[in-house]
């Protein structure tokens, strides 16, 4: 599936978004209920899961705006839900982790 550069820069806005705070693609009451349990406690991460996280995340990223990505996330079984919200707000995690500058 090729995604265009629209369709990144989409993605790109959720992410920074949610970088400050303002999840605009997931319930935030859904967010807290999975994010109970911290991801670095699963092997969500590992060679098994990549592909689908690859296939979940692209079909997400491809949708061509906030509604048809919400009926995306909405269209998922509980598990893939799951698992693309981990993989999302491992992005988000990751990039601000690598963001922060050190400061006195």
């Amino acid at each position: 599936m090729a995604i265009s550069e629209q369709q990144l820069d989409q993605i790109e806005h959720l992410l920074q978004h949610s970088m400050n705070g303002l999840h605009l693609l997931f319930d935030h009451r859904r967010v807290a209920e999975i994010l109970k349990t911290p991801t670095e406690n699963l092997d969500l991460f590992k060679a098994p899961n990549l592909k689908k996280i690859d296939d979940l995340f692209t079909g997400l990223v491809a949708r061509e705006n906030l509604g048809s990505k919400q009926l995306y996330l909405e269209s998922l079984d509980e598990e893939s839900f799951e698992i693309l919200l981990r993989a999302y707000f491992h992005i988000v995690d990751n990039t601000l982790r690598t963001s922060r500058t050190l400061t006195h």
